[in-house]
């Protein structure tokens, strides 16, 4: 599965102190902005083709923008830097979309996730990470999980987004991605039933994305991916722990 992917590197830095950046992609690790540790992995992945990044105008445009197609100075929302990002590819098929404070991404885990994702046909394609697979590979950060009867899963940190249907829903992806760490809010979208399902431990995956299928009239699946696709930068102890990796050479 041949796909373009768009970086949204205007991350707010709120609950991480840095200096000297305006945003979270732009926080250096070991040498490097952290856009740059996913620039890389896009660019590892032969799954992946041109390479975009989305930025506010208060980014200065150093040596990581040389290793991609284009560079997007926008300062809108992300639903509309995401359009803004398929219209300039002029794309009709699949956009993968990733965020850029994910500095311990990996060619591997991106593959791994859009080969997951030609066996099913859908829409939307969302990764899920276990409980599990986040503690053994990364046993200090801290996420926030959805408890389901199948186990507890946390969202990962990219989607594989079709256009036309994101088109049709963009109101409703600014909703979900400002709901993305709260559990019980994305439930509280999916009807009361679920509500108490979710609450009980009792909700499967299946029917939560059978709920967001009906919600967006398109088909949604959920991806079980790596854990190098769910562990990002929100606040400080995630930027000292991925930087620990980094030196110890676990990446």
């Amino acid at each position: 599965m041949a796909v373009d992917a768009l970086v949204l590197a205007g991350g707010k830095l709120k609950g991480i102190n840095v200096e000297n950046v305006s945003t979270k992609g732009m926080i250096n690790l070991e040498g490097k902005p952290m856009v740059e540790y996913v620039i890389d992995a896009l660019k590892e992945c032969s799954e992946v083709g041109k390479v975009i990044v989305t930025v506010p105008p208060s980014v200065s445009l150093e040596d990581w923008a040389k290793k991609v197609d284009k560079v997007l100075v926008t300062d809108n929302s992300i639903t509309e830097n995401i359009y803004a990002g398929m219209s300039y590819l002029k794309s009709n098929g699949f956009l993968l979309v990733i965020s850029a404070d994910m500095p311990l991404i990996t060619g591997l885990a991106i593959e791994r996730f859009l080969k997951k994702c030609e066996k099913v046909e859908a829409d939307l394609y969302y990764p899920i990470i276990s409980r599990d697979e986040m503690d053994k590979k990364f046993p200090k950060t801290k996420r926030t999980y959805g408890r389901f009867k199948d186990g507890d899963y946390t969202g990962g940190n990219l989607g594989l987004i079709g256009s036309k249907m994101f088109e049709k829903n963009r109101e409703f992806f600014e909703e979900i991605y400002l709901l993305r760490k709260s559990p019980f809010k994305l439930a509280q979208l999916l009807g009361f039933g679920f509500i108490l399902k979710f609450l009980l431990g009792l909700a499967t995956i299946s029917e939560a994305e059978k709920k967001l299928s009906n919600l967006l009239g398109a088909n949604g699946v959920a991806i079980i991916s790596d854990a190098e696709v769910g562990i990002d930068v929100d606040k400080d102890d995630d930027l000292i722990y991925v930087g620990e990796v980094i030196r110890k050479g676990k990446r």
